[in-house]
């Protein structure tokens, strides 16, 4: 298990992937590559794996929700297919969901196979589409894993759904934050982190309170909004 990160993610991401994986009982490997663009990486940890390696990603801010979900990603690509949560590149001249290297998992002859493809990112494809696209012209067995639910939806999955801050795939399988050098997003990512790691059942009221603000189910958050505070300071009295 593959995954890079450079110098501005925050330790508590880090630290939290590795209490997830620690739980399920999962070898990780976080490398520090910085300033090393995704594809370049992905195409390094290719070449100097084996001709049967399974060869497994995952971004430094998602992880499996359970055990056997990633046993599932291996068992696909031990049959020679390729296993990926489902992405589509909404920036790219591409129009095809593929499976997106945030978490995906194929053995090395496959992708010997389909004609070494590059990872890298392009005009018309983002980083890893590639390998989906040589994948399919083979006809080679691709599983994606598509989102199911978002905290925060953000971009379209073509016509097939949303994605977003926070996405859920599959019946409770994988995780993805996106954008995790942002700091405001630290705590969803803690608060799922905990559940998983605790084994607990994933709270999604809490994921919304922490997201959106809602007091009533995050007591962290019960504290009077930015015009309260303003009205107390100009007034010398509570805002009614």
């Amino acid at each position: 298990m593959h995954s890079l990160h450079w110098n501005n993610i925050p330790a508590a991401i880090l630290n939290g992937q590795k209490a997830v994986f620690g739980a399920l009982g999962i070898p990780l490997c976080q490398d520090n590559q910085h300033g090393t663009k995704h594809g370049a990486w992905m195409n390094d940890i290719i070449a100097r794996s084996a001709e049967n390696d399974i060869v497994v990603f995952c971004d430094i801010d998602a992880f499996p929700l359970n055990r056997a979900s990633y046993e599932q990603a291996v068992e696909v690509a031990q049959a020679g297919g390729l296993f990926g949560l489902a992405q589509f590149s909404n920036h790219k001249q591409s129009q095809a969901i593929y499976a997106g290297p945030m978490f995906m998992a194929f053995r090395k002859s496959l992708w010997l196979a389909a004609g070494c493809p590059d990872f890298k990112s392009s005009k018309t494809h983002d980083a890893g589409e590639a390998m989906s696209i040589a994948c399919d012209r083979m006809g080679a067995l691709i599983t994606l894993i598509k989102p199911t639910a978002c905290v925060i939806p953000k971009w379209g999955l073509k016509d097939q759904g949303l994605f977003g801050i926070g996405t859920f795939y599959g019946d409770n399988r994988f995780f993805h934050l996106f954008e995790s050098r942002h700091p405001a997003h630290e705590r969803l990512f803690d608060a799922v982190v905990a559940d998983v790691a605790a084994g607990s059942p994933l709270d999604f009221s809490r994921y919304l309170a922490i997201v959106h603000g809602n007091p009533s189910e995050d007591p962290a958050l019960r504290k009077p909004s930015a015009w309260k505070r303003w009205w107390t300071r100009r007034f010398g009295k509570a805002a009614p």
